[in-house]
């Protein structure tokens, strides 16, 4: 009876163990594709300033919140575990396909642990392939900074924003500007007029399809008597008119300029206006 005991067992763990060396290799492959994928789509999303993997990117360059640092962070740590576990557990399959069955056998459980362990990981590949798309061509997170859309958005309010190229009117949007001296400043203001709208600024304020939207201009407002605003050109306002420098100021904003539009604010502070 024992010996039929041992006999049932042994056979249980040559099962188990001849699946385990079976299915270590697929799971190693796997891994390590879709970590090759995850690094060519870092590497081609670098170009995208609000990439939260964005090796450039800094406070200075592209205002972010501290939960797009703290998730991006956290990240990867994760990665970096689950790939040192499949390296662990690559150089441990090699070492038990130069044992004979007999010694496979006798160190199975001590395999099992690495294996699981290794397939706890197994998910951060593929949701990290998720993540990178998403971020990469969906949606990022940003970080208002300056008051000039008060009481909307406050200072250091975090939102999620979408990257689009369909805005319409009143919709909150991103978008980058060039300074006098070459650089890139990103800007949240509300779009107040499009493609198609009639747009006429002058010493009484801004009328967007006859109706006015603003009358706070001064000497550095543009003007403008377009009948029909072009394809491809916005007019913004900040929410705080008389603390924001936007469309006033800066003219039209090009199509090209337009990062998104901001679709969730992850804060819950108010401000008054400034």
């Amino acid at each position: 009876m024992d010996e039929e005991i041992y006999l049932e067992e042994n056979t249980e763990q040559f099962n188990e163990n001849k699946k385990l060396m079976s299915r270590s290799p697929r799971r190693i492959i796997s891994f390590f594709t879709l970590l090759i994928i995850c690094m060519i789509l870092f590497i081609i999303l670098q170009s995208n300033k609000f990439f939260i993997f964005n090796i450039n990117r800094s406070f200075d360059n592209v205002p972010n919140p501290m939960i797009a640092q703290l998730f991006s962070y956290v990240f990867i740590v994760i990665i970096i575990l689950g790939i040192l576990s499949y390296i662990y557990l690559t150089i441990s399959y090699i070492k038990r396909k130069k044992l004979n069955n007999d010694n496979q056998l006798e160190t199975i459980d001590k395999y099992k642990k690495i294996y699981n362990i290794s397939d706890i990981f197994s998910i951060v590949p593929i949701f990290l392939v998720f993540v990178l798309i998403v971020n990469g061509f969906f949606y990022s997170f940003a970080q208002v900074d300056g008051s000039s859309m008060q009481p909307t958005f406050c200072n250091n309010d975090a939102v999620i924003i979408r990257y689009s190229e369909d805005f319409e009117q009143n919709d909150i949007v991103i978008f980058e500007l060039e300074e006098t001296d070459g650089s890139l400043i990103y800007l949240i203001k509300r779009l107040k007029a499009g493609p198609g709208d009639k747009l006429v600024v002058d010493s009484t304020g801004v009328w967007v399809n006859n109706i006015l939207v603003e009358d706070d201009v001064d000497s550095r407002t543009q003007q403008y008597h377009i009948e029909s605003l072009p394809e491809g050109v916005f007019y913004v306002l900040g929410d705080n008119r008389s603390n924001s420098v936007d469309s006033r100021v800066n003219g039209l904003i090009a199509q090209e300029d337009m990062i998104g539009k901001v679709v969730v604010k992850l804060s819950n502070q108010t401000c008054p206006l400034n």
